[in-house]
């Protein structure tokens, strides 16, 4: 299997665990077997006439399995060397196929197969609350002065160890993040989590980054898109002042907001979709592996 997905320079969590989460669903050789497949997983990489699409096109046939559709703007003329196997939400579903109902959730969730989920669920609980950043906002603000200001322990997405990052998801009784694999993970290990909004939809762009977050809610049924609003300070406002003064302005907005993280409820998923999910799941593994490595 030829691995398609995005690679950061300084790493991203989400889209790190492509490497870690799928020789464990389907065996340590997954990645040494059927080098004429493509493989698409986790991450929205989904985008017409895209380096991704041209990366998979160069093998015989293609695979998605549980892969976002970056944006409502795109669009797809693949043929029968695509096996499109399901995506990650509705929308996804819909864009790419013209029906709504081809998904099952992010990939990441297909953590909840493996063996060493229900020990990530034994784990003593540790911090009251975790905050995870995009990790595109690392530089914007010193998380750790902010997290430390608001008695929370920082989770950072960009330290390489995937197993310790779900761990210490694990050991949180709740989740705040910016990043949407830092919500994700925490509900597949059913820790309360709620969305903070500050660079990432502005970086991404709001029509992009909202997509992808309204995807994957409604493949869990989440149908409010509930979030604590905090968005980074304009660059124009400040430009006369130094990039440190920048970087404070920034830090006391946030810990302002984010103190008031009460008044936007707590997010998780409910046990009935969690386990229509791993019925799903595993069917699809199955099958998997009947057409590919049988």
């Amino acid at each position: 299997m030829k691995l398609v997905y995005y690679k950061s320079d300084h790493g991203n969590f989400g889209d790190d665990l492509n490497l870690w989460i799928w020789p464990k669903v389907f065996g340590d050789n997954f990645f040494n077997k059927r080098n004429d497949v493509a493989f698409m997983g986790i991450g929205s990489i989904l985008m017409g006439n895209s380096k991704f699409i041209e990366l998979a096109n160069k093998s015989e046939k293609k695979v998605i399995f549980s892969t976002g559709v970056r944006s409502i703007n795109e669009n797809f003329n693949f043929d029968d060397s695509w096996d499109i196997r399901f995506v990650r939400g509705p929308y996804s579903s819909l864009r790419l196929t013209k029906e709504a109902n081809n998904y099952i959730a992010d990939g990441a969730y297909f953590l909840v197969l493996l063996p060493q989920y229900k020990t990530y669920l034994n784990l003593p609980k540790k911090h009251k609350i975790s905050f995870i950043p995009y990790f595109k906002s690392l530089d914007k603000v010193d998380w750790k002065s902010i997290c430390d200001g608001l008695g929370w322990n920082l989770i950072l997405p960009t330290d390489g160890n995937v197993e310790q990052f779900m761990i210490d998801i694990a050991k949180s009784e709740q989740v705040i993040s910016e990043a949407m694999h830092g919500c994700i993970l925490a509900d597949a290990l059913r820790v309360p989590w709620k969305r903070l909004r500050f660079n990432a939809h502005m970086y991404e762009g709001e029509r992009v980054s909202e997509w992808k977050w309204n995807d994957w809610m409604l493949s869990i049924d989440i149908k409010e898109n509930s979030f604590i609003e905090a968005p980074i300070l304009k660059r124009k406002k400040w430009f006369k002042i130094s990039k440190a003064a920048y970087k404070k302005a920034n830090r006391d907005h946030l810990i302002s907001k984010l103190s008031q993280h009460e008044s936007i409820s707590f997010n998780l998923s409910t046990e009935s979709i969690m386990e229509n999910m791993i019925e799903k799941m595993e069917k699809e593994v199955d099958a998997f592996n009947a057409k590919y490595f049988q």
